[in-house]
């Protein structure tokens, strides 16, 4: 069109200076036409062109704000992070004409993260015919912040214009049940939406309140209401009349209500824990009075929560069946029982009385004992009772020896402080006692001092030390009064040490320089180095190494070790690399100079103190390999590397995106630092627009086009996804666009964190037209 414009242009110049023809004036006339012709077809290209773009505009920004929508293209949280920032962006950059259409208003809600007027969506910003808008509403409850917006019910309202509309009302009962208090009354007799309430997870308190009595006497609706994890037994008293005298109906949905709290597990006994403590949940005082005195609900009733026999009427009451029932699952329920006293005369039964033996009172026990105290297993059973003392069980009992030893692991302390002097000096009482998983330190220090012979057992010795390694006076006291001669014995001086190393005092002189005694004491415990001869930890550096190892996790102790370590051990580079991988600071002073050149140990240093890099050698500072891998373990090492390093792209990319931390030595530096920050973040941006630009126009267009069925224009993108991601690696690289994962990400976690220091409002500079180029 430009070339038929300019060619006609020149042709009526020629003409104007042209002696007159009648021909020619013909040929002008022509002309003309034909130049405005031209200036016709170019004004409408214009405009054309102009209506695309704007389009394409509309387009893009559409796309922004939807590419946030958990697209299956974007799988990293940083790329998440990153697309609903410029969710963000793209919305506040939208005119307050845009922000009113419901194109736009769709999009963002399609993204993970709303803007702030959208989280609220107040009647200041939006008008009327927005916030009733059907559409526009059902996106906003189908958002996945909705239900984190309006848990508490505060702010959400349904538009009277919606509340008519059943499939708006289901999936809002659906995502909010406590809608149900203010939605319309021809709502509350209608099951759909009652179904509807119980999807959710939790339901509202009093939920069968807001509903009719019709829905109320359907016993297929109530039943899948005490089958719901957030049902309470105290909506039975909401149920109508005729379903509380159901008895089929009352029983079905007791069970139902304790078959879904068991399988909840350790939630659903607590539930039922809780069932049984609040009054308003014993279920049997909604019944009908027909419904209390029938034997089989009752008797189902207390099963499962005994003090439902307060409402049992009168006579079965004094029914010795329900009574023994519901003692048995609650004890304090005998209280309820008719005639007052009734329960005494049930203790006589054996598995009664075996069963509530461990919960009644100091009276009630004794009582018990009284009645089956001949019985040796009904007296091992009593002792699980808080209230039990050992003068209530029988005298025949008490002074069996055997009877002693099986009870003294089960009660040592009650047990030993009722014993007579004679049994408390019977070795196989004294060894029961000793042998407890849980004891007493005073307990078995009084067992040790009146029965010395019973570390006479070489096991037992041996298994005390081993239990006991928290306890150095226990461990004394042992040595001390034991038979066998332990400071000369190495076995278990061995054992002792291993497990309290400040014993090794006790060890005879001859033990004291075993070197496997001083070993053993060196190796559980760092304080103990000491102790190990100087020419043992010359000839093996090894072992001073296997010592510093061992407790990697106290980094006090290793500060401690140093001054015990020899001087001529920090030379050795096993001794060395053990003491920087422990946690152990860089000792410039005793390391030789050379190590500064081994780049392992200055990784291992600065992997726990990355302020030692400074005491790596130039070479190693400018080593880009090595200082990439530094980077890697503390970013913050940027500050030692060499000033060549410090302004080169890679490695500032690399420092950026492992930790934010590191921009502080070039935002907070001199004046040269803070000029390449300020071009390194043009930089990083511009990329990443070029990048998403390319993703969003061609990657995009070519993979998700508009219509379905719908070849592109470019035949080579029809060749499936291997060309297609052929032709785009080739354009990317040719066009110099990120297009690898791994770059990608790596941009994205350096834009990111630059955003964190301020540096993001020079991102916001770059046009959406520039990024199109």
């Amino acid at each position: 069109v430009s070339v038929l414009f300019v060619m006609a242009t020149v042709a009526d110049g020629t003409t104007r200076h042209s002696n007159f023809h009648p021909s020619s004036f013909e040929k002008s006339e022509t002309r003309c036409q034909q130049i405005l012709e031209c200036r016709r077809q170019i004004k409408n290209w214009q405009d054309k062109l102009t209506r695309l773009l704007v389009e394409q505009e509309r387009y893009y920004r559409l796309a922004k704000l939807r590419c946030a929508a958990g697209s299956t293209d974007i799988q990293s949280a940083e790329s998440i992070l990153s697309w609903s920032a410029d969710t963000h962006f793209t919305w506040s950059d939208l005119s307050w004409i845009e922000k009113q259409d419901k194109d736009f208003i769709l999009a963002a809600l399609e993204s993970k993260e709303l803007p702030l007027e959208l989280k609220s969506f107040d009647e200041d910003v939006f008008p009327l015919h927005i916030r009733t808008d059907p559409e526009i509403f059902m996106a906003r409850v189908h958002h996945e912040s909705f239900e984190v917006a309006f848990r508490d019910y505060a702010g959400l309202v349904v538009p009277r214009t919606l509340c008519d509309d059943k499939n708006i009302m289901l999936e809002v009962v659906q995502r909010q049940p406590m809608v149900v208090e203010s939605m319309p009354d021809h709502w509350r007799d209608d099951p759909d939406i009652f179904r509807s309430v119980l999807k959710h997870q939790d339901l509202p308190w009093k939920l069968l309140q807001y509903f009719s009595k019709e829905i109320r006497s359907d016993a297929e609706l109530m039943l899948a209401v005490f089958q719901h994890r957030d049902s309470e037994l105290s909506w039975m008293g909401d149920c109508s009349e005729r379903l509380r005298d159901d008895k089929v109906f009352f029983i079905n949905a007791v069970d139902k209500f304790r078959s879904h709290c068991t399988k909840r597990t350790v939630e659903g006994y607590i539930k039922l824990r809780n069932h049984n403590e609040k009054p308003e949940n014993q279920v049997l005082r909604y019944a009908s009075q027909r419904l209390r005195s029938d034997f089989d609900v009752v008797m189902n009733c207390v099963q499962q929560w005994g003090m439902n026999l307060e409402h049992a009427s009168d006579d079965l009451r004094r029914n010795d069946k329900i009574v023994m029932a519901a003692c048995t699952q609650d004890y304090t329920a005998s209280k309820y029982a008719l005639p007052v006293g009734l329960e005494i005369s049930l203790f006589e039964h054996y598995d009664f009385a075996e069963s509530i033996i461990p919960y009644v009172s100091a009276e009630t026990l004794k009582l018990c004992l009284n009645k089956h105290g001949e019985d040796e297993t009904f007296c091992l059973f009593s002792m699980m009772n808080e209230n039990f003392e050992w003068s209530m069980i029988q005298e025949k009992f008490r002074s069996d020896p055997n009877f002693v030893v099986k009870v003294a692991r089960t009660l040592s302390w009650r047990l030993w402080e009722a014993l007579p002097l004679e049994m408390k000096r019977n070795v196989q009482i004294a060894s029961a006692i000793v042998k407890r998983e849980y004891f007493e330190y005073d307990i078995i220090s009084d067992v040790i001092h009146k029965c010395p012979e019973v570390l006479s057992d070489r096991k037992l010795l041996m298994d005390l030390i081993a239990s006991r390694s928290y306890f150095a006076d226990l461990h004394r006291l042992i040595v001390a009064k034991s038979v066998i001669d332990i400071p000369h014995d190495k076995v278990l001086m061995l054992q002792v040490v291993k497990h309290l190393p400040c014993l090794w005092e006790y060890c005879s002189d001859e033990l004291r320089g075993d070197i496997d005694i001083l070993i053993a004491a060196a190796e559980a415990s760092p304080d103990s180095l000491y102790i190990v001869p100087r020419t043992y930890q010359l000839d093996h550096p090894e072992f001073v190494a296997s010592v510093i190892q061992n407790h990697t996790k106290n980094h006090q102790r290793i500060e401690r070790m140093y001054h015990d370590i020899l001087k001529e051990m920090w030379h050795n580079r096993t001794v060395a690399m053990a003491w920087l991988e422990s946690g152990g600071w860089w000792i410039d002073l005793e390391f030789p100079s050379h190590f500064r050149e081994d780049g392992e140990m200055i990784l291992a240093a600065t992997k726990h103190f990355w302020y030692t890099f400074r005491w790596a050698s130039d070479r190693l500072k400018s080593d880009k390999a090595f200082v990439i891998q530094a980077l890697a373990v503390d970013a913050r090492i940027i500050r030692f590397v060499s000033n060549e390093l410090f302004f080169d792209h890679n490695v500032v990319m690399a420092a950026f995106s492992t930790d934010v931390r590191a921009i502080e030595f070039y935002a907070e530096g001199d004046d040269q630092s803070f000029a390449f920050l300020v071009s390194f973040a043009k930089k990083i941006r511009r990329r990443l627009r070029e990048s998403r630009a390319f993703i969003d126009e061609f990657i995009g267009s070519a993979k998700c086009p508009l219509h379905e069925n719908v070849d592109c224009n470019l035949s080579m993108l029809n060749q499936g996804p291997v060309m297609l991601a052929t032709y785009e690696d080739k354009i990317a690289s040719y066009a110099g666009i990120l297009h690898e994962e791994e770059e990608l990400a790596q941009y994205e976690a350096t834009s990111r964190h630059l955003a964190a220091w301020g540096i993001c409002s020079i991102c916001c500079f770059v046009t959406v037209s520039n990024s199109h180029k």
